[in-house]
C-alpha cells in the first residue's frame, strides 16, 4: 500500500512538473506510454470528440486554431486528473489504467482530434524538433502516431454505442455544483447523425419538467459521472 501511495504520488509530481514545463502540451502528447492503455482510453477519447462536436465541418483547421484547441483539450484533462485522482469512480471505470490518464488519455484525445479534422501531428507542430527536444525516437513516435489513429478508425461505431448507453441517465448539475436533474435522451442532428445537444428531465418541483442544452455548454471528461454545465443561467 506504501508503495502504491508512494508510486501515485510521484506520478502527480510528474504530471504537475509536465503541465508547468515550456513543453507543454507536446511533452504529454508524445510521453512513452503502454500500448493497452491507448486501447483502454480511445474509446473514450472518441467519445468526448463526438460529444464535443470535433469535426471538420464545424471546426476550424487553421492551425494556429488547432494548436489552442490541443492545448486547451489536454489541459482540460490533465486538470481533471489532478483534481480527480484519487476518486473511487476514476478507479472503478479505469482500473490500472488509472494512473496512465494524463498521458494515455491526452495521446488518444490528440490523435481523436486530428483525425476528425482530417489532419496529421506534423500539420500541426513539428514533429522532429519535438522529438530532438523530448529525447524520443521521431520513428516510434510515428509508429505509435499510426497505431493509435488505427484504432481509432476501428472502434468509431462502438465507441458511439458506449456513449449513447454511457449518458443517459447522468445528473447534471450547474456550474456551481446544483443538481438540476438528469439526462432523458441525446438530441441528434437529422442530416448528420451528430450529437447536437441533450434532453434533461427537471427534477421534481422545478418549473420545468425538461429542457434542451446544446452540447456546447456541457462540460464532459471521462471521470465525471456528472454532466457539467459550463454555464449558470439555466
Amino acid at each position: 500500500m506504501i508503495k502504491k501511495e508512494k508510486k501515485e504520488k510521484e506520478e502527480k509530481e510528474k504530471v504537475i512538473a509536465y503541465l508547468r514545463s515550456r513543453l507543454f502540451p507536446w511533452n504529454f502528447i508524445f510521453e512513452d506510454v503502454e500500448d493497452d492503455a491507448i486501447k483502454h482510453f480511445v474509446t473514450h477519447a472518441i467519445q468526448i470528440c463526438e460529444g464535443k462536436g470535433v469535426e471538420k465541418r464545424s471546426i476550424s483547421t487553421d492551425e494556429g486554431e488547432v494548436k489552442e484547441l490541443i492545448t486547451r483539450e489536454v489541459k482540460e484533462a490533465v486538470n481533471d486528473y489532478l483534481f480527480d485522482v484519487e476518486d473511487s469512480d476514476m478507479i472503478r471505470k479505469h482500473g490500472e489504467f488509472a494512473v496512465s490518464y494524463p498521458f494515455a488519455f491526452t495521446q488518444c484525445l490528440v490523435h481523436t482530434i486530428l483525425y476528425r479534422l482530417e489532419l496529421e501531428m506534423e500539420d500541426v507542430v513539428d514533429v522532429k524538433a519535438i522529438s530532438e527536444l523530448l529525447g524520443r525516437d521521431i520513428e516510434e513516435i510515428r509508429r505509435e502516431e499510426f497505431f493509435i489513429r488505427d484504432l481509432i478508425s476501428r472502434n468509431g461505431k462502438k465507441a458511439m454505442k458506449m456513449f449513447g448507453k454511457s449518458i443517459l441517465d447522468r445528473k447534471v448539475i450547474t456550474a456551481e455544483g446544483d443538481y438540476i436533474g438528469s439526462v432523458g435522451d441525446i438530441i441528434f442532428d437529422t442530416e448528420t447523425g451528430s450529437v447536437e445537444g441533450l434532453l434533461v428531465n427537471h427534477q421534481k418541483g422545478a418549473d420545468v419538467k425538461e429542457s434542451r442544452i446544446s452540447m456546447h455548454d456541457v462540460r464532459l471528461n471521462t471521470y465525471s459521472k456528472n454532466i457539467v454545465l459550463k454555464y449558470s443561467t439555466y
